[in-house]
């Protein structure tokens, strides 16, 4: 499989200084930083251009919000894996997120744990191919 592109959406540029690392450390070769945004508007200018594989969006962004941007990019491209991203890890997101298009949600607190997965089984699932067996930890 080819690398998957990816884009990420926050308006903390802490938090995407973090998430730029957290691409290039993990799954390398399978997962590859192509851009980022810090507002909706400009991530949609962004996917347009670059034509990411995924975009991780932060769900409460100024202006448009995350779930906007993925519903809006959803409508646009309906082979993108979308994945929502926020502080608040409840059902009332979670449920939002996929209502707005999202395939995955993953709270901010568990990004190093749950984001890579979530981009490769929406992938795979995107592309017709069967998730990879669980491992043990």
């Amino acid at each position: 499989m080819k690398p998957l592109s990816v884009m990420f959406v926050d308006d903390n540029p802490t938090f995407l200084r973090i998430a730029t690392r957290y691409l290039a450390t993990r799954h390398p070769g399978e997962l590859v930083l192509v851009g980022t945004a810090g507002t909706a508007e400009e991530a949609l200018e962004l996917a347009t251009r670059l034509h990411p594989d995924a975009v991780v969006a932060d769900i409460a962004l100024p202006g448009l919000s995350g779930l906007e941007l993925i519903g809006r990019l959803r409508k646009q491209r309906a082979d993108i894996v979308l994945i929502a991203l926020t502080i608040h890890d409840d059902e009332a997101h979670r449920q939002a997120a996929g209502a707005a298009g999202a395939d995955g949600f993953v709270a901010k607190a568990d990004l190093g744990t749950d984001l890579a997965p979530a981009l490769l089984r929406a992938a795979r699932s995107r592309r017709g191919q069967p998730a990879p067996p669980p491992q043990d930890r």
